[in-house]
């Protein structure tokens, strides 16, 4: 229990964590195209706006999922850390939550199908 609730971290509901399983995996896995745009649209708003990470913290796990999308599928171009911070803290000041699985669907299909081949997905 913790007795200062400003120390306190706020930990995600049972139905939050389970909505947001996806995003785990995929900075778990990396993937082979669309790296910007799940930092911008997904993990970035996740890490910020739903994990509450620090922006130090959440550079950490972008650079890892970075590091992951080369080591596990080549995808080793260059993404810039001024562009990581910029957009971490445009999401910090935003309070967007991350794009689901459905509105991934929807506004970028490439970016769903990556997804979806990645992790099994059945239509």
């Amino acid at each position: 229990m913790c007795t200062d609730p400003s120390l306190c971290e706020e930990l995600p509901s049972a139905v939050d964590r389970r909505r947001y399983l996806w995003i785990e995996r995929i900075i778990e896995l990396g993937v082979p195209d669309g790296r910007s745009r799940l930092i911008l649209y997904v993990i970035s708003r996740y890490l910020i706006n739903v994990k509450k990470l620090s922006l130090e913290d959440a550079e950490r796990v972008v650079d890892i999922f970075i590091e992951n999308s080369c080591r596990n599928h080549g995808n080793c171009g260059k993404i810039y850390k001024s562009w990581v911070r910029r957009v971490l803290e445009y999401v910090k000041n935003g309070g967007w939550r991350p794009w689901s699985l459905a509105t991934l669907k929807e506004r970028d299909r490439q970016l769903y199908e990556i997804i979806s081949n990645l992790l099994g997905l059945k239509e």
